[in-house]
């Protein structure tokens, strides 16, 4: 069943043990406690300190994993060691946009730097393959995010429009860098 698949397992700097997989039903507290941790970090993610609830993230997993079905999202989970370490997913847009897949990342602070971000984004960029007429990958990035942007520039993904002031973002107001990749 593909929502059980596992795309990746293997080793980084010899002490981690990653596994990177589609999610199952039964993940829906550990991200919710990992969605709370970055949640909490107000790091450059939608989410600035609100909580997530399970009964939330339940529902949440519930369509994802309908969508994965449908060939309409592609969702892993990265673990490190057996803690969830990081979330990437492509989801299709609706109607006219249909082509069109919207992409988002979150690793774990501890886990920065290590590389685990770019094979995350690797295997998420392959296992979309999976979409069902996806031609255009976006993605949204806080201009202050430099390592993200440079990480999506190393994958293909080009600039194609800023919002000055698009994201509130430790009480200013940050521009939000549009991106996009065609497949």
């Amino acid at each position: 069943m593909t929502k059980q698949k596992i795309v990746y397992k293997g080793k980084v700097n010899d002490d981690l043990n990653i596994v990177i997989r589609y999610p199952k039903f039964s993940d829906a507290k550990s991200m919710s406690d990992y969605m709370n941790k970055i949640s909490k970090e107000k790091t450059y993610i939608t989410w600035q300190g609100e909580k997530i609830t399970l009964k939330y993230e339940k529902e949440y997993l519930k369509g994802q994993l309908e969508k994965i079905e449908k060939k309409e999202a592609i969702k892993l989970v990265l673990f490190v060691n057996e803690e969830l370490a990081g979330i990437s997913d492509i989801g299709l847009g609706k109607k006219i946009k249909s082509h069109i897949g919207g992409f988002g990342i979150t690793i774990a602070s501890k886990y920065r730097g290590k590389g685990l971000g770019k094979l995350l984004m690797d295997y998420v960029l392959k296992e979309s393959k999976r979409l069902s007429g996806l031609k255009i990958i976006v993605l949204e990035v806080f201009s202050e995010n430099k390592n993200a942007i440079k990480m999506y520039k190393k994958f293909g993904f080009r600039e194609y429009g800023r919002l000055p002031g698009g994201n509130q973002y430790k009480e200013r107001l940050v521009d939000d860098i549009l991106m996009y990749k065609k497949v």
